[in-house]
């Protein structure tokens, strides 16, 4: 078929898909943009949105009290609350992703449409969770853009008839790569299928930037990349080749140790097999591979035999890990629902330091401010072991640019002081090491409407245990959180 013919028929199915098929899908997902990233919206004006659908006020009502979203149980019985909760990010990524698998999940092939929802859904996940490491501003973005990033293939197995047997066999057959399979019995690819549907449904300028290859190396758009890479490698095994240069690869591009990222990108796989169970798309969950921590009976696994002699320890690793990861979770929502009823700077801060202390198992926790002249960090707040004297006696001081402290303070990042650190010398003074004892400890910067007021500090003094990476990952989501609620605070003083 000519390229010509190729046109026609993308612009047959988007118009057969907007008129017959996903007349609602269009409509909707527009209306639910607009609404949320609309300046003058309130959370009644998005929860007025989301009620003109009744099966999705429904569907996300059940969503939001989730043990995902919502692992502290904190019952939500209106639409407003949980936006006002969960913030217009967040609801807008709940809303089009219960739109799609409304739209899309009960129609065509049921395997396929799985392992479709699969990819799909581990994608998003994926490439959110690594904008979140990574700090892109607002990863929701990402994650709806990752999201949309397949629709052409979904929209063509739910609706594909016969082509989709044709195309299914030809697939089968495996003499063609899927993008020359999909040419020769569509004339087009399904990539340039979801091109079309973003155009002409206005699903946003990220999802178009991601087909931009001038757009390739931006942030955002390396991240949706990335997302599709990982979920379309995995489909292999976690130990296959395709997996292990994919990750390698997303290391590069993201400056991360390979170990650390890989962890976390296995973890994230483990979080997209919940989040799909939640949408009630079980059936999609078992086509996402569990790392060889982490099996389950029925699901595709990376594990060999012989690497299934330790099964009995890994398993226990493994319930361990999700056992801390759920307490995590519920002390962020915790955090978050201090922060939501306004609660005082002590007790937010107070959250914070408790949250720190059983979540990631510290010794100590402490909330510092800046002295009035941003030259001495002051303890403000402490707990855990021997707190009680560090309030007394804690002044560091941070004004010399080589300190530790002190590039903390200036960079607004946070970090993670290691004993080997070769950031010691001359980064920590000797008055501080006998304040703090020897590292590793966490530092964060506590920012309140832009401006750092003080820092965070938490430390295994007592116990001398490591502190890893994975330990400064959550430290610094709490005390990400704990300055945006008092950012909050502030405002509405």
């Amino acid at each position: 078929m000519n390229n010509d013919g190729a046109k026609a028929s993308i612009k047959d199915w988007v118009k057969q898909l907007t008129e017959e098929k996903m007349p609602v899908f269009a409509g909707t997902v527009t209306e639910v943009t607009n609404s949320v990233n609309s300046d003058s919206s309130s959370a009644p004006d998005v929860a007025k949105t989301i009620l003109k659908d009744a099966s999705l006020t429904s569907n996300l009502l059940k969503m939001v009290n989730s043990l995902y979203y919502n692992p502290g149980r904190y019952p939500i019985t209106t639409v407003t609350r949980a936006v006002m909760v969960l913030g217009f990010d967040k609801i807008r990524v709940l809303a089009l992703s219960l739109i799609v698998v409304d739209t899309l999940e009960n129609d065509g092939d049921r395997n396929k449409m799985a392992e479709e929802m699969a990819q799909t859904f581990h994608a998003a996940v994926q490439a959110e969770s690594l904008a979140r490491l990574t700090k892109v501003k607002v990863p929701e973005n990402v994650f709806v853009a990752t999201l949309l990033s397949r629709l052409g293939n979904l929209a063509f197995w739910a609706f594909s008839g016969e082509r989709g047997n044709q195309l299914q066999g030809l697939l089968e057959e495996g003499q063609l790569t899927v993008s020359q399979a999909e040419a020769k019995v569509l004339g087009f690819s399904l990539a340039e299928l979801t091109k079309e549907l973003s155009k002409s449904w206005s699903l946003g300028d990220l999802l178009e930037n991601s087909f931009n290859e001038r757009m390739k190396n931006e942030p955002e758009v390396k991240l949706i990349h990335l997302g599709q890479q990982i979920a379309e490698s995995s489909k292999e095994g976690w130990n296959s080749e395709q997996a292990k240069q994919v990750i390698s690869h997303a290391a590069k591009e993201l400056n991360i140790n390979l170990e650390d990222i890989k962890e976390y990108i296995h973890f994230n796989a483990t979080q997209a097999k919940t989040v799909i169970k939640d949408y009630g798309i079980t059936e999609a969950s078992k086509h996402i591979p569990r790392p060889s921590t982490d099996i389950e009976d029925g699901e595709h696994s990376s594990v060999n035999d012989k690497d299934r002699i330790g099964s009995h320890n890994i398993s226990e690793q493994a319930g361990s890990r999700q056992a801390q990861s759920s307490l995590q979770n519920e002390l962020l929502t915790e955090l978050d629902s201090v922060i939501d009823e306004r609660g005082s700077i002590s007790t937010i801060v107070q959250s914070l330091l408790d949250g720190i202390l059983r979540g990631i198992d510290m010794d100590r926790a402490l909330f510092t401010i800046l002295s009035k002249d941003h030259k001495t960090l002051i303890c403000k707040y402490a707990l855990g072991k021997n707190s009680e004297s560090l309030i007394n006696t804690f002044k560091i001081d941070a004004s010399h640019e080589q300190n530790t402290f002190n590039q903390v303070i200036r960079s607004l990042k946070g970090t993670l002081v290691s004993s080997k650190s070769n950031k010691l010398e001359g980064g920590i003074a000797k008055s501080t090491l006998d304040i703090l004892g020897e590292p590793p400890y966490l530092i964060m910067p506590t920012i309140v409407k832009g401006k750092v007021i003080g820092a965070f500090i938490a430390d295994r003094h007592v116990s001398r245990q490591n502190i890893e990476k994975k330990d400064f990952l959550v430290f610094q989501q709490f005390c990400e959180q704990a300055s945006t609620g008092l950012t909050f605070l502030t405002k509405q003083h």
